[in-house]
């Protein structure tokens, strides 16, 4: 099974996964000088590393789970209320700490229940508190949201009997659907309204919270440096380069992070910059949001012939010269003058450099064609062993 899709790893645990939010967790760096091992080597220690650092701090993920109320949450709160209160007298920032971390508490163990007794009740059911509940977390109607959960809750225990055993007698069918449905019903009088109390407590506890603003905002470390790249063209760990950070997060706006194409260079060029990823080379006017509305030119490497260095009237000029159509012989051959297309460059050194990387990145491509690759099942075998 493939990690990207984490829906699918949370149905074969079998088990519900805890939530929890807010837990200050810091985990040591990895860092090694000169290593000299193996790739395996030095991911079996990054794993380790890691596994130890969480199991440190169990403590703090385990004080702010949603089934306890989150206790971490409620002291932290506290513990600011009162720093505020002795070294600055605020008595009102005490008592709106000591308000949003109880009612985040009772929000999160209310919460906590009602989604227990949803387990028992019918999906129709289940799936319309759920909208109601999904609606309140965007809206921002807390409140009114409860309020509904609360009828919802009332008049489906109301009809619980009825609905249940004419949907057991349908989908099960005889004696054998009408019992059970019967006795699905006979629980739903019960945990129905029960669950909607609940969610009444749970959405008037979170417009409680959030009405009770901390009296300070919490400080959350902020990220130093763009993600790195992580693979260079070579499959090789490179050293860290902002401007190859920035080239590959405009990259990822501009496949919607699609992972099988990974970046290569990047070279920003006055009004214009060229992103050379491994599947294709972007020219994309300068901005500040990159989309693909930003692209002037997108050549392909099945489309490209070559790149070279062009000069016309004392201006230099990149042209990526685009194959011909379909050839007799099958061989490639470059496409007429409409297939080339030039793009002004500043210098003719940076020009050389770019066609260069050009077709470095269209050889790289070639290569990888010409490679076997694993199917899904066989780099399941590789990783079990």
């Amino acid at each position: 099974m493939s990690w990207r899709h984490p829906q699918a790893l949370k149905s074969t645990l079998g088990f519900p996964l805890i939530r929890f939010e807010d837990a200050v967790i810091n985990l040591d760096p990895f860092t090694r000088v000169h290593p000299y091992e193996t790739k395996e080597f030095i991911i079996n220690d990054i794993l380790k590393h890691f596994q130890e650092e969480l199991l440190s701090q169990a403590a703090r993920i385990l004080g702010s789970v949603d089934f306890l109320g989150n206790p971490m949450g409620l002291l932290n709160d506290v513990s600011e209320g009162v720093t505020g209160l002795i070294k600055y007298g605020n008595v009102g920032g005490l008592i709106r700490n000591v308000t949003h971390g109880v009612s985040n508490s009772a929000a999160k163990f209310a919460g906590t229940l009602s989604d227990g007794l949803g387990k028992t009740m019918d999906n129709r059911h289940q799936s319309e508190r759920e909208y109601i509940r999904y609606h309140a977390a965007t809206s921002g109607e807390h409140l009114v949201a409860g309020i509904h959960g609360l009828a919802h809750g009332i008049i489906g225990g109301l009809t619980s009997v009825i609905t249940s055993t004419v949907e057991g007698v349908k989908t099960e069918g005889g004696v054998s659907g009408f019992i059970s449905g019967l006795g699905k019903g006979l629980v739903g009088t019960v945990t129905k309204p029960v669950a909607g109390a609940l969610d009444f407590a749970s959405e008037t506890a979170q417009a409680v919270r959030d009405t009770a603003t901390l009296s300070g905002p919490r400080t959350q470390a902020q990220r130093v440096r763009k993600p790195r790249c992580c693979t260079g063209p070579q499959g090789l760990l490179p050293r860290y380069s902002e401007s190859q950070a920035e080239g590959q997060e405009q990259l990822f706006k501009l496949t919607d992070n699609i992972q099988d194409e990974f970046f290569i260079a990047v070279e920003n060029i006055d009004s214009y910059c060229v992103l050379i990823s491994s599947k294709a080379v972007y020219f994309l006017k300068s901005g500040d949001y990159v989309d693909r509305e930003a692209i002037f030119l997108e050549v392909k490497y099945d489309d490209l012939y070559h790149c070279l260095v062009s000069k016309d009237h004392g201006k230099v000029y990149v042209q990526v010269t685009k194959k011909a159509g379909n050839t007799s012989s099958g061989v490639s051959i470059p496409g007429p003058s409409h297939q080339k297309p030039m793009v002004h460059v500043k210098s003719e050194v940076l020009a050389v450099k770019l066609s260069q990387e050009i077709n470095y990145a269209k050889s790289l491509y070639y290569e990888q064609q010409l490679m076997l690759r694993l199917s899904e099942n066989e780099e399941q075998l590789e990783l079990d062993s």
